[in-house]
């Protein structure tokens, strides 16, 4: 691989800048490019095979050169943006020589090696180092960091569009990106051990934020770079995937559904081991028949209704499903139910809601409290992968009478997260995300959304599942004013003293 003419590439150490800011840079040889095996099929995958809709890079409009999603059925110099590594080589000091490639094994992967190859897990807290907007004053911001969790694996497909989960995987992070920090390395927060490489950022053309960050997984690295370095490498077992089905955070993700009403998707969570899902109403608002009272709703005819199941094995799109409530007030909130002899084929995760009384005997959520949302943010249908799981903390409890009446979280979600949820460290439903903040303009904040708290929702929805009478639901229909002006961001007008008129002078 040869560089253009009058090019060249430059290194620069934190510990090659000293107290007055002078930098030293060191040059470097580029070796090779090569590519990271498995990173376009999953790409495919995640974007649903559409590549009108994503481009990779920062560009406004168009991605950047080397990142053609139309071209990603092969490696080459259109998607080498996308899928490629740079092997470079540091000159030794004081020397202009083409350097000669060590023989002995890299110090960073040597000894490291036997733990690196562990699958990485979801939840699984992990660091981006970087130097975002570094060619601005590199002296200044080289090497800051961003921190998040693994919210996603995407495995790429293998034959007849089969997941090949041991394969190399790309990780999806919640980590936020910087511009700059493109190559810079992930490691992992309970080990310091690399993680990965950070990718360029994918990005939907028309402007819908998405603030998920993409990593090349170490195995990757490894086998890339394994011609040029002697690297020791272990497969990835069996064992390990199975053991990521074991933890509180894949339990609650299993009972989180996509929910599809006509053209749209949202997200939805099972609260019943006999299908009863809560979602929110605006999913349905618009597909609803002019006559529906709201406790006995109708989809308008020719409106399909259908939820997909994703359990260990496959997944499962179930038809056919029945909107029981669909509230008209200001709690978003919708249930719906699957068929019987769906729910009687066998698995079907659910992540009960805690009742009044097991909530009194437990530390009420806080401002600071470490959540988790869960949804099918921004990756539609066509994707097929599992739920996002983005952290975050609980930003604020809104209260009325002592109660919360509304969450607000710092969990970055995105359009398809409707419905999903807010869960707690140990996998306890905490509520029911409703929305995002958004700008003046109409541009999503992702990192400010919001959600119906459980204490809101517990006593209709719990009544209801014991003896399905509707009248029970009825009863979101009816919360007080002030809760509503809440929903609505309306504040009350303060209450000014009058004022005896001062005097007037001549």
């Amino acid at each position: 691989m040869i560089l253009g003419p009058h090019s060249g590439v430059d290194v620069l150490f934190e510990n090659k800048i000293d107290d007055e800011g002078v930098e030293t840079w060191i040059n470097a040889d580029l070796i090779a490019v090569v590519e990271a095996e498995g990173m376009l099929s999953s790409i495919r995958r995640l974007t649903g095979h559409d590549s009108s809709s994503w481009i990779f890079g920062w560009g406004p409009n168009k991605g950047q050169i080397g990142t053609d999603l139309d071209s990603i059925h092969r490696f080459s110099l259109r998607n080498v943006g996308i899928a490629g590594l740079a092997i470079l080589h540091l000159r030794p000091a004081k020397t202009t020589e083409h350097p000669i490639l060590p023989t002995e094994e890299s110090a960073l992967f040597g000894e490291q090696s036997p733990h690196m190859l562990s699958v990485p897990s979801i939840g699984k807290k992990l660091t981006l180092h970087g130097s975002g907007f570094g060619l601005i004053a590199p002296s200044v911001l080289i090497n800051n960091i961003s921190q998040g969790v693994v919210a996603n694996i995407v495995h790429p497909y293998r034959a007849a569009r089969r997941v090949d989960e041991q394969a190399n995987s790309l990780v999806l992070t919640d980590a936020k990106f910087l511009p700059g920090m493109e190559g810079g390395a992930v490691s992992w927060d309970e080990t310091g051990e690399l993680a990965g490489l950070s990718m360029l950022p994918i990005r939907r053309t028309d402007g819908e934020p998405v603030d998920i960050s993409l990593v090349i997984p170490v195995a990757c690295l490894i086998s890339a770079i394994s011609p040029y370095i002697s690297v020791s490498r272990q497969p990835l077992l069996p064992k390990h995937i199975d053991s990521l089905n074991k933890t509180t955070l894949i339990d609650a993700r299993q009972a989180v559904v996509m929910v599809q009403v006509g053209q749209t998707w949202a997200s939805g969570v099972v609260i019943s081991k006999h299908g009863h899902i809560l979602t929110n109403a605006h999913v349905f608002t618009s597909f609803l028949d002019n006559i529906s009272n709201r406790t006995w709703p109708n989809l308008r005819s020719g409106i399909s209704l259908r939820v997909r199941i994703d359990s260990p094995q496959q997944q499962q799109w179930v038809d056919d499903c029945e909107v029981v409530f669909v509230s008209e007030s200001c709690w978003d909130v919708a249930l719906i139910k699957i068929p019987e002899t769906c729910v009687l084929k066998g698995f079907l995760p659910f992540l009960p809601l805690r009742t009044k009384d097991e909530l009194s005997r437990v530390k009420p959520l806080k401002k600071g409290s470490p959540l988790f949302a869960i949804g099918h943010g921004i990756f539609g249908p066509s994707s097929g992968i599992l739920p996002l799981i983005t952290s975050g903390i609980c930003s604020k409890v809104v209260t009325y009478n002592q109660q919360p009446v509304m969450l607000l979280s710092s969990a970055p979600v995105h359009r398809g997260n409707s419905g999903g949820v807010l869960i707690t460290t140990d996998g306890h439903f905490a509520g029911l995300v409703t929305g995002n903040g958004k700008t003046s303009t109409g541009r999503t904040i992702t990192h400010l959304n919001f959600a119906i708290p459980l204490e809101a929702l517990t006593d209709a929805v719990n009544a209801y599942l014991v003896d399905e009478n509707r009248n029970w639901l009825d009863k979101l229909n009816m919360p007080p004013p002030r809760i509503g002006d809440i929903w609505s961001l309306r504040g009350t007008a303060p209450a000014w003293e009058p004022i005896e008129k001062a005097p007037s002078k001549l």
